[in-house]
């Protein structure tokens, strides 16, 4: 695997651990598939709402990476941002927030609570599946 220079490698060996907020089933087959398009090994773990996200961050999970959709029950995704960011054991885990939103403003809001990375789910496929899995290559690397 080739690193843009100054770039570190995970080096951690095994599968990606994964924590994945997403009320939508069919996204999350989508994020799957877009994984094992690109050969990602992965341990994904999923709460479809973000109270329960919340809740579960003092839990002792462990995480490679977080991806966060704005749009949930209970609590929004940015109030799921900011838990995850004043949680001490995922302060340093990239954070990609992934979402139908294209408004600049909650392109601006998520930049400031801590994500690293805003992933707009494309209403077209190959889209969604090259940016989807683009998008998480590059944040495992961090």
């Amino acid at each position: 695997m080739s690193l843009e220079h100054g770039a570190v490698e995970r080096v951690k060996s095994g599968p990606a651990r994964i924590l994945l907020v997403e009320d939508d089933p069919g996204d999350i087959y989508l994020f799957e598939k877009a994984l094992k398009d690109r050969g990602i090994d992965y341990e994904l773990t999923c709460f479809e709402d973000g109270e329960a996200a919340i809740q579960n961050l003092d839990a002792g999970l462990n995480a490679d990476l977080i991806l966060v959709d704005l749009n949930l029950p209970r609590k929004d995704g940015f109030d799921v941002l900011h838990a995850i960011r004043n949680t001490p054991a995922f302060v340093d885990v990239p954070v990609g927030v992934f979402t139908s939103s294209q408004a600049q403003a909650d392109k601006a809001r998520a930049s400031l609570l801590g994500a690293n990375r805003y992933i707009h789910k494309s209403p077209e496929l190959e889209e969604f599946l090259n940016d989807v899995g683009t998008a998480v290559q590059e944040l495992l690397r961090r």
